[in-house]
């Protein structure tokens, strides 16, 4: 009996995940978004398709205890390229949602923009770097 309700769970949940994820990408038009702010409106399709293809590999990799073992330097590459897609990611919802010009007006903040921005990069890469190697280091 646990061996068909575990594993309908599982998928159930992930079908819920899923959606709610699709459901963020395409109802505030992040993708669109993000291509229109990278000037690359003609690569959609490949965006979509690399998004679902990454998903679909990190959750069979994920669920099956599978590794691939491309080497260090290309870990390096994918990381970065991860770090600069949720980076621009993050940056479409927040433009999408106007969170900035909000929080300038709220606290009137007006003068401070520039070191707005810069806390927020640091901030994410100094987190991006913690999470890297203190993550893998105690792994």
């Amino acid at each position: 009996m646990k061996y068909t309700i575990v594993p309908l769970l599982g998928f159930s949940n992930g079908i819920i995940v899923g959606s709610g994820i699709v459901a963020l990408l395409s109802l505030l038009d992040i993708i669109p978004r993000l291509a229109q702010l990278t000037k690359t409106y003609n690569n959609i399709k490949l965006y979509e398709s690399v998004i679902v293809g990454a998903a679909v590999l990190a959750s069979i990799t994920s669920l099956t205890g599978v590794g691939i073992n491309l080497g260090k330097f290309t870990v390096i590459i994918v990381g970065f390229s991860m770090g600069i897609f949720i980076g621009l990611l993050a940056s479409a919802l927040a433009e999408v949602l106007n969170v900035m010009p909000v929080l300038i007006r709220r606290f009137r903040l007006d003068g401070y923009i520039i070191y707005i921005v810069y806390s927020l990069i640091l901030g994410k890469v100094l987190g991006s770097l913690l999470n890297w190697t203190l993550y893998f280091k105690f792994k």
